[in-house]
This record gives structure tokens, C-alpha cells and sequence, in this order.
């Protein structure tokens, strides 16, 4: 790609989605899924044409182990800088971050039209991607209201209802397109907004 947009592809993992985002030249992971995903992750990433060299930046949109199972194995092969919240790094299990988010971090600046913000709620450090194509990939912010489908809802274990609904707000404020979620998904962004609508 020579627009400098990126392109959003999500891999599906059995019971969760990590996310290509095609960038210039490298390009970024979006979570790596449950432990023993290195061999599902490359064959999804070779579909799509892309090496597990080209992946420049990994992105852990909070530490649960299904997101964050196989982030070592992916470090190992892809040599990739990794992206976090500053309160996630506690989480890692041994993995050294390399850049620390706080409220923002501006994606195009490693060549990605986007940016990732802070969205605490389902976790305290959860964060979200917001492409400038209208795409944002929100992980566990919201989930399927029966798990595996259905319309999407705010988990009951999240760590904060209230951040989770302030985070829908901030998210929604960006003018999506279309919302992925780690579990389930997409979804049309009125029907998010139904969330906030719910509980004004």
C-alpha cells in the first residue's frame, strides 16, 4: 500500500479475533490470541501475503490471556516492538514492552493512518484502535451479549460499567464506521450507541 491507509483484516482464533493492520511497509498485530497460536497467526498472516518479519508493532489491547497467550512466541518471530497501556505491563508475564501508552498514541508516526486511545472498562489499562478509514477495533470493550453471539454488551466481570460506558461514548465521539470486537462482531456503531442510549 502506498497511501499510507491501513487495512484492517480480522484473523480468527477459535474462541477470539486478533487483527492485521496493513500499513506501508510493516504492518501491525492487534493481540495474539490464546497460547500456541504462532502457527495459526502465520498461516492467517501468509494468506493475506504478509510475513511474521512484516509485522513492525504488536498491539495488546489489555492483558487477559486470550489476548496476550501467545505474545511471546510472536515477539520471538517477528522481532516487533510491542504496544501496551502503561497499567497492563504488570500482566505481561515477563514480556517487555517497548512503548507505553497513556491517553493516546498516534499511529502514524510507525506509517498507519490511525491512532490507539485509552478506553479503561474491561480493564484499567484496555485500549482501542481508530483508523482514519472509519474502522476501530475496540477488544473486550464491548462483547456478544451471549458470548459466542448476539448483540453486543458490556461484560458483568468488567472492571468498571461506568469507564466502560464512558469508553463506548469516546470511541463513538471518533465517528466509526464499523466497531470490531475481539468476540463476536462487527458491529454497526448505532447499534454500540443502543449501550449508552440504555443507560442515560
Amino acid at each position: 500500500m502506498n497511501d499510507g491507509q491501513a487495512r484492517l483484516l480480522p484473523l480468527r482464533l477459535g474462541i477470539v479475533n486478533a487483527f492485521l493492520l496493513r500499513g506501508r511497509e510493516k504492518h501491525v498485530l492487534v493481540d495474539t490470541g490464546t497460547a500456541g497460536k504462532l502457527s495459526a497467526i502465520s498461516g492467517h498472516l501468509e494468506r493475506c501475503g504478509v510475513s511474521l518479519t512484516d509485522i513492525g508493532l504488536i498491539l495488546v489491547t489489555h492483558a487477559h490471556p486470550d489476548h496476550i497467550g501467545s505474545l511471546a512466541d510472536i515477539v520471538q518471530a517477528t522481532g516487533a516492538k510491542v504496544v501496551v497501556h502503561r497499567q497492563e505491563v504488570e500482566h505481561l508475564r515477563g514480556i517487555v514492552p517497548d512503548i507505553l501508552v497513556d491517553d493516546e498514541f498516534d499511529l502514524n508516526l510507525y506509517g498507519f493512518a490511525g491512532k490507539v486511545i485509552w478506553t479503561p472498562g474491561h480493564t484499567r489499562g484496555s485500549v482501542s484502535v481508530v483508523l482514519e478509514s472509519g474502522e476501530a477495533v475496540v477488544g473486550d470493550l464491548v462483547l456478544p451479549r451471549f458470548m459466542a453471539f448476539g448483540p453486543p454488551a458490556i461484560a458483568f466481570w468488567a472492571a468498571s460499567r461506568d469507564d466502560s460506558l464512558a469508553s463506548i461514548r469516546r470511541v463513538l465521539e471518533l465517528k466509526p464506521t464499523a466497531i470490531f470486537a475481539s468476540h463476536g462482531g462487527p458491529y454497526r456503531p448505532e447499534t454500540v450507541a443502543g449501550l449508552v442510549r440504555s443507560r442515560a
